[in-house]
Order: structure tokens, then C-alpha cells, then sequence
């Protein structure tokens, strides 16, 4: 199964360019190593200044029987623009220069191991963004896919707790306000559906600076030489079709490691599987079904779920069930081993929380409408 993006490049292969290029790649491999997931976001360059606009077609034009010697009325379809924001992202790092004397020969090491730090805590925060940005709450934010996707009134949100059997259907919550509740998201991902973005007339990806040596003021006003680097990521996320993202809501993470065969016996007050496990059995297998089946044929074949290692060991501890055997390991983006469900490639992503909010239907929500 082909998963190429076609036009719009990814991280990994600006990567392969630079390289060819006889460019400096150290930070691209870097981010690699601990962010598999951008590896599957295509990014295309903004087309404006201040973001990311798009023509959304909302209406077609009317169509009208011929009749003879009458002629035909004039129709047009209907349209809409959206402008996606562009959050920057960026952290500065200074060492004393006395560092370098102290060091000597390994400075270098441990200056690029000071850096690894700035650069994983960028590539957390650009993951989380993905999926819980807020631009209403943080205005340098963008929208994730959380935010996009947080009305059960959307027919691409699907309520994950009326599959949830042997359980009370109220949301429990904790003392701690916890709530116990994660998601599974389905994106496919492309040029006309979904899609990462960067600032017009820029290069998409982390940067580094090295800003060199200069004098700077301690905390309490006294100046000292540091040699400083500054790492930034300009991006964003545009979604140009809703219809190409799915999210599976209101999972209850503690009914995850149950099973089919479990669950029913507990439900006959039948001996347990095991002791440790209490009443109640999610559904993944026809809640994944039924997501699958609202993405447009067309973009099934690039479709790619996102869900934390809670739901990603649910998932695998079901398939071991007799009665309900769906997922099996294969190769996607060059990765081998990745476990798949009804043929769609399922990657761990950590900053998906075991806490998010309870959705809800909150308002109208107009099928044929964006996002």
C-alpha cells in the first residue's frame, strides 16, 4: 500500500534534498530520531503573510432541465475562505563561556547535548499543538485537532462511550478532576485534505541559529560572556477538507486492557479472566470500522491513526481475543513492525492525553460545513 503524499514534501524528505544538496541536515536527523510522527506530516509553504488562506467550495451550482425555446437559468456554486494561523515556536540557549575552557575538547559534545534538550522540548510542544492548540484560548496558538474536532453534533466525532459495554455511561472523574478519557484520531494526511504549513518565502522545518558570543546581564544585573543558540520552528496546521480527520472521543482508559471474552463473563457473573480486571469492555474494533468508513474513499488509502500507548496496547491486547481478531504488523513509512488495523497503519503518540475533557454534543453543526 502507497502512502506518497505526491507534491507537498515532509520533514524527512526536505531532509533527503538537503542531503543531496551537500546541506547541513544535523537538525532534521536530530528531530527524526524523536518525533516519528512528523515524518507523516506533508508541510507546504503558506500563501500569505499573516497564514495560510483557502477557498472552500460550500454549495454547487444549481442544475436545470433543457426545455425548447426557453433558456437556461444562470447558477453558481457557493464559497467560503479560511485562513490558517502560524504559531513560532522558539528557545534560546546560552552557556558561559568558561564552559568552553572547562570542557575543552568536549564542549562541542556537550553543547550539541544541551541542544538535543531544546530540540526534543520543541518537538513536544509542536506534537502537542497538533492536537490540542487552541487559538481561542492562546491567541499564538493554531487549532489542533482536538479543538477542530470537539462537537459530537460533527458526524467525524464519534462517541467512543456508547460502545463501551458492562460500564455506567456517566463520565467518572476524580477528586483530582481526572477524567480518564483519551481519543484515537484517523488523519489522511495530503495536499488537498490536511496538511502542515510554513511561513511564505521561508524553509520549513526547525531551525538553528548560532548566535555566537556575546555579553549579556545575570539575574541580577552583572554581565557575562555566553555563547548562545536559538532554535525556532515556525508551522501550522491547515485542515482544507474536515472530512479528511476522524476522532474516536471519550475513551475510557480503564477499561482498555479488558477483553470481549472478559467482559461477557464478567457480565454472567462467570469466573473472571482476571481478577484485576473490572467490568467493562470498549469496542475498538467497530469503533475503528465505523471511522474508517466516514473518511471519503479516496483518501482511505493515506489514512493513519494517532492514538497514545494506552489505547495502542488496548488495541493489541483485543486482537489476542478469539472473537475479535483485526490488527496485524507490516511496514509503513519505512518503519518495520508498525501495527495495523483494517489495513491502516496505528502510530504512538505520547503527548495524546489520558485527561481530555469530556465531548459533548454542544450546538449545531452543519454537515456540509469546514471546520
Amino acid at each position: 500500500m502507497s502512502y506518497a503524499i505526491g507534491d507537498v514534501g515532509t520533514l524527512a524528505e526536505i531532509q533527503e534534498w538537503a542531503r543531496s544538496n551537500k546541506v547541513d541536515t544535523t537538525t532534521i536527523e536530530l528531530m527524526n530520531q524523536t518525533n516519528d510522527i512528523l515524518d507523516h506530516v506533508p508541510f507546504r509553504e503558506s500563501n500569505t503573510m499573516r497564514g495560510h488562506e483557502t477557498r472552500l467550495r460550500t454549495g454547487l451550482p444549481e442544475i436545470y432541465f433543457r426545455q425548447l425555446y426557453r433558456g437556461t437559468p444562470i447558477s453558481k456554486s457557493q464559497y467560503s475562505r479560511v485562513v490558517e494561523g502560524i504559531g513560532i515556536l522558539e528557545g534560546r540557549m546560552e552557556l558561559d563561556v568558561l564552559e568552553k575552557q572547562l570542557y575543552q575538547s568536549s564542549f562541542g559534545a556537550y553543547r550539541l547535548s544541551e541542544g538535543k534538550a531544546f530540540m526534543e522540548a520543541l518537538r513536544q510542544k509542536a506534537a502537542t499543538l497538533f492536537f490540542y492548540g487552541d487559538h481561542a484560548k492562546l491567541a499564538d496558538e493554531f487549532d489542533g485537532f482536538a479543538t477542530r474536532y470537539c462537537d459530537l453534533n460533527n458526524p467525524h466525532v464519534i462517541d467512543a462511550s456508547e460502545f463501551t459495554y458492562g460500564s455506567s455511561s456517566e463520565d467518572e472523574e476524580s477528586d483530582e478532576g481526572e477524567t480518564g478519557l483519551t481519543s484515537m484520531y484517523l488523519v489522511a494526511w495530503g495536499p488537498d485534505s490536511v496538511h502542515g504549513i510554513f511561513p511564505k518565502d521561508s524553509v520549513g522545518g526547525l531551525k538553528h541559529t548560532d548566535l555566537g558570543t556575546y555579553t549579556t546581564t545575570d539575574n541580577e544585573g552583572r554581565k557575562l560572556e555566553v555563547i548562545a543558540d536559538l532554535w525556532s520552528w515556525s508551522l501550522g496546521l491547515c485542515v482544507r477538507d474536515w472530512r479528511s480527520v476522524v476522532r474516536i472521543c471519550n475513551i475510557k482508559t480503564k477499561y482498555l486492557a479488558n477483553t470481549l471474552t472478559g467482559a461477557l463473563a464478567n457480565a454472567n457473573n462467570e469466573s473472571k479472566v482476571s481478577s484485576t480486571r473490572e467490568d467493562g469492555w470498549v469496542n475498538l474494533k467497530d469503533l475503528t470500522i465505523i471511522a474508517k468508513s466516514k473518511i471519503p474513499a479516496g483518501m482511505r488509502n493515506r489514512a493513519v491513526w494517532y492514538c497514545n500507548p494506552q489505547v495502542l496496547a488496548g488495541l493489541e491486547i483485543q486482537s489476542s481475543d478469539t472473537k475479535n481478531v483485526h490488527l496485524h504488523y507490516g511496514e509503513y513509512f519505512g518503519v518495520q513492525n508498525v501495527p495495523a488495523i483494517h489495513s491502516r497503519p496505528v502510530f504512538e503518540c505520547e503527548c495524546i492525553t489520558n485527561n481530555e475533557e469530556k465531548v459533548t454534543a454542544g450546538g449545531s453543526y452543519p454537515e456540509n460545513s469546514q471546520q
